[in-house]
């Protein structure tokens, strides 16, 4: 005889499915960062007539900026406050490889020039080549406006100082590969200049990196773009490649600095984790005038020095410190230089 149970009552008697939930990732473990001196010398001992000749006084017994793990100065000038700090990043000091961005600041009778410049991580000795672009740039854009070009009155001549800076760097560049039998490849490297003078401010760039223009008013543009190509991140453009002079010099812009508050130029190092740099310079100078108040501040960027930094102590110390900031994923050379002028507020 069959079972008297319907189907029905036998499905009414089943326990309901219990939906699985799907395993949760683990977060990946952080990288464990080491830091290792660099085994390599800083310039093979062979060329350093050669590096003394085009980019004189670039080392000395006394003053070991180019090779230290970071490095930075701070000068002030006519109303102007400047403040300019380069760091090794984790993964050169994790290999032992040497810093390759550089940074310099100079003053001179009316005005002041600083340059920044990040070589590339594919060629051999970009650390000489960035070293060597933003010796020699600022040290033409010095002599040029300084012996015996006081006149201020002239606003064509800030521009002919930038592009006589451009060419020397670029020509230093050639000559010491020349002299040392490297290919130009082997010192590639961007640029990022400006100066001031006569109540003026020039800026020049190839390659990547940024800069940003704060203006009293709280607005912030951006007066330069990297010569980038359409790929994210590929440089289009490095000194002193051919054809990369001419892009220098023709990306010069000149502003009139009377609105000026501040101007901020970084490495790509700074940049990518800021990115987009117009969106985020704002709230990253506002970090260095009044610190940190959350550990993790815009654009994801976790503060290494919640501090404020250009009202330190040592500001120069200070600005080292903030530039060991953590964002996963970036790991390069970062260097910074902040300008501003005195008794110009930025008021957002």
């Amino acid at each position: 005889m069959p079972d008297e149970t319907s189907e029905s009552e036998t499905r009414d008697t089943l326990l309901p499915e219990v939906p699985v939930a799907a395993p949760v990732a683990a977060e990946p473990a952080r990288a464990i960062w080491t830091v290792t001196p660099p085994i390599s010398p800083w310039c093979p001992a062979e060329w350093s007539a050669h590096l003394d000749a085009v980019a004189p006084g670039l080392v000395r017994p006394d003053a070991h900026g180019p090779l230290a793990e970071a490095t930075g100065m701070r000068a002030a000038r006519d109303g102007w406050s400047l403040l300019v700090a380069s760091r090794r990043g984790r993964l050169h000091a994790h290999r032992g490889d040497h810093r390759e961005d550089a940074g310099q600041l100079l003053l001179f009778d009316h005005g002041w020039c600083a340059a920044v410049a990040d070589g590339a991580g594919s060629a051999t000795y970009s650390r000489l080549g960035a070293a060597i672009a933003t010796h020699v740039a600022t040290h033409t854009v010095r002599e040029t406006l300084h012996h015996g070009h006081a006149d201020t009155t002239q606003p064509s001549l800030l521009g002919r100082a930038l592009e006589a800076g451009a060419t020397a760097a670029n020509h230093a560049l050639r000559d010491f590969a020349a002299k040392c039998g490297l290919a130009l490849r082997d010192l590639r490297t961007t640029l990022l200049v400006a100066a001031h003078h006569g109540g003026r401010i020039g800026l020049l760039q190839v390659g990547d990196g940024a800069s940003a223009w704060l203006n009293a008013d709280g607005t912030v543009s951006q007066p330069l773009s990297g010569a980038i190509t359409e790929f994210s991140g590929e440089v289009a453009h490095f000194l002193p490649d051919d054809g990369a002079i001419e892009h220098l010099v023709q990306s010069l812009v000149i502003r009139d600095a009377a609105h000026c508050a501040a101007l901020i130029l970084a490495t790509d190092g700074v940049e990518d984790p800021w990115y987009p740099f117009t969106r985020h310079a704002g709230p990253l100078y506002a970090q260095l005038l009044h610190g940190v108040n959350d550990a993790v501040s815009a654009g994801g960027v976790t503060s290494s020095h919640p501090a404020p930094v250009l009202s330190a102590s040592d500001p120069v110390h200070a600005l080292i410190e903030w530039l060991a900031f953590e964002k996963r994923g970036e790991n390069d050379d970062r260097t910074l230089c902040v300008i501003r002028q005195d008794g110009v507020a930025w008021a957002p």
